[in-house]
């Protein structure tokens, strides 16, 4: 019995292997994953896995394998394969929010190879997680060979696309203002970046009440298309405010203000302040315009008259610049107006013009020449900026940048000068340049703002750094101040001036509620190389640098945010900051 096995065994070897049907694909590759061998036994069970193998290449589009028997119970085996064609062209449809250029940049198969079915699957999760991370959303629906047109692959996308747009709560906003703020349109491609990007811009307008936009998504109408509604808590817009208030110079004032930020519902702002400080030269009045709509094109148009007070060296809280002789002031009159525009989405130019006459009031008789700086006269100036926004929220970011380039001429025409400054020749008409560079970066440990609360608080790590330098002969009241609330904290306002500047800013913010935030800071910074030393106020003609650091507070009030700073200098002094606004 066991020679009869053994015979049998013998006589069922296979005598053949036959390769047919390969033109690109050589012999050796194909049986090399065969188990099926010359001079081994036939076994059926190994010729059906021979089979699964050689498709698994990936090269062929039919396979099959086959055993025929032969004299004395022997085997012949013929392998047939239907290879795949060269590829002559790839064709991508379906796709606008990408270019074939960047789709094909993520499929490994090229004109002229052989199209293998291997590198399919790779390919289309390369390119679904491609238009993932831009922040589209899409499935490739076909990737294949055409069955009519010979090496050509066709690559079928098939892109999620918008579907309507709705606004709901605008009860005032007018909704051609919605539509100006909301840039993602009916039937381009979904991105949920750039409808994030959207309920941000609307967050910072200002115009509705915080945490209560939400975006509402329903993909159910229609295959492949997906509604989008932002929906909004209009805030008051509308404030008459009278009252007390220190200003960032830490003068007491009373005000009378009355401003519209959405006026009539078209987004545009109107506002007249009225300041009169117990520091006494008179009131302070300004009349400001705010057009974001100006035209088609997203022309910001803005325009303000005022007649103003500016303080000089004095204060009722921190440290004064003189201990014998009371603080003067300068009025400004005069007005600005100036366009700004978007050139693409996150990267706008301006152009303003801006006029001034200023003239030196309140000094004491008897005051000591050292103790004041006077230039009177009147100020023209055009301001150019190019500025690049890819802050996720413009009131309260915390990620992006922002950076900023403005470039000003300017001619002074100064007809008269008093105290500390005796040269004659700055009377007369003299010429001017300020460049001043800007950059701001902002972190955060906490994930990405959402589509649902877009205007949610984070902890931020802040920094800012601003760079200045003038050109020519510029007024004391022209020059680059450093100092107080808006740059070194725990000086003076006004502390440093100089023909150049260079401020540096660390924040770190962290929220206790929506509306409250604590903030470490540390400032270093300074002015130098502009006019000489007033009282206890001792500039350096050379580059030198101040630090500054504390402790602060910010609010957002229905007046808007307000930020109490505590902080503390080198020279052991200390002051109290007050602002309306943010610090940046």
């Amino acid at each position: 019995m066991l020679a009869s096995a053994a015979m049998a065994q013998e006589a069922s070897k296979i005598k053949d292997l036959l390769i047919r049907g390969n033109r690109r694909v050589v012999s050796d590759v194909i049986s090399g994953v065969m188990r099926t061998k010359i001079g081994q036994p036939y076994i059926q069970d190994n010729l059906d896995r021979d089979k699964k193998s050689i498709e698994d290449l990936g090269f062929f589009s039919a396979v099959s394998v086959r055993a025929t028997p032969g004299e004395g119970g022997s085997y012949s085996i013929t392998v047939d394969v239907e290879e795949f064609p060269e590829i002559k062209e790839i064709r991508i449809t379906g796709n606008t929010a990408l270019t074939t250029e960047e789709i094909l940049s993520k499929v490994s198969l090229k004109a002229g190879d052989v199209f293998n079915a291997n590198n399919v699957s790779p390919a289309i999760t390369a390119i679904e997680d491609l238009y993932a991370a831009r922040g589209f959303f899409a499935r490739v629906s076909d990737f294949s060979p055409s069955k009519d047109v010979p090496g050509l692959i066709t690559i079928a996308i098939v892109e999620l696309k918008v579907g309507n747009v709705y606004v709901q709560g605008n009860k005032r906003t007018r909704d051609w203002v919605m539509k100006r703020l909301i840039k993602t349109r009916s039937g381009e491609s979904f991105s949920g970046e750039k409808w994030g990007k959207d309920l941000r811009r609307i967050a910072s307008t200002g115009w509705f009440e915080p945490g209560t936009i939400r975006s509402i998504e329903d993909p159910e109408r229609e295959f492949g298309k997906i509604d989008l509604t932002a929906e909004v808590k209009e805030a008051n817009t509308g404030m008459f405010n009278v009252g007390l208030q220190i200003d960032p110079r830490s003068s007491l004032a009373g005000i009378l203000r009355l401003s519209e930020s959405n006026l009539r519902g078209t987004g545009q702002s109107v506002g007249i302040d009225y300041l009169q400080t117990t520091q006494g030269g008179g009131a302070s009045i300004g009349l400001n315009y705010v057009n974001p709509f100006w035209d088609s094109k997203d022309t910001s148009l803005t325009a303000s008259l005022y007649s103003q007070i500016v303080y000089r060296f004095t204060g009722i809280f921190g440290s004064s610049a003189s201990s014998e002789t009371e603080g003067y002031n300068e009025r400004r009159n005069g007005g600005s107006i100036g366009l700004s525009r978007p050139v693409k989405d996150d990267f706008n130019v301006g152009l303003s013009a801006r006029f001034e006459s200023v003239r030196t009031n309140n000094i004491p008789t008897g005051a000591d020449p050292n103790g004041f700086i006077r230039q009177d006269g009147d100020v023209t100036a055009i301001n150019a900026s190019a500025t690049l926004d890819r802050r996720d929220l413009a009131t309260d970011p915390s990620r992006g940048i922002f950076q900023r380039i403005e470039f000003e001429p300017g001619i002074a025409k100064i007809d008269k000068i008093g105290g500390a400054v005796t040269d004659q020749s700055l009377i007369g008409t003299h010429n001017f340049t300020k460049t001043t560079l800007e950059y701001r970066q902002y972190f955060t440990d906490q994930p990405p703002r959402g589509r649902k609360d877009p205007d949610a608080p984070r902890r931020v790590l802040a920094v800012r750094a601003k760079y200045g330098a003038v050109s020519g002969t510029i007024p004391f009241f022209e020059q680059y101040f450093a100092g107080g609330s808006n740059s070194i904290r725990g000086y003076d306002e006004d502390r440093f001036w100089g023909k150049y500047t260079l401020q540096t800013s660390v924040e770190l913010r962290i929220p206790i509620q929506r509306s409250f935030n604590t903030v470490l800071f540390v400032d270093y910074g300074g002015a130098w190389g502009g006019f000489g030393s007033v009282n206890d106020f001792k500039q350096s003609d050379k580059f030198k640098l101040h630090v500054g650091y504390g402790i602060g507070l910010s609010f957002r009030t229905p007046l808007g945010p307000i930020r109490v700073d505590f902080g503390f200098n080198e020279d052991r002094g200390s002051r109290t900051h007050f602002l309306i606004g943010t610090s940046f």
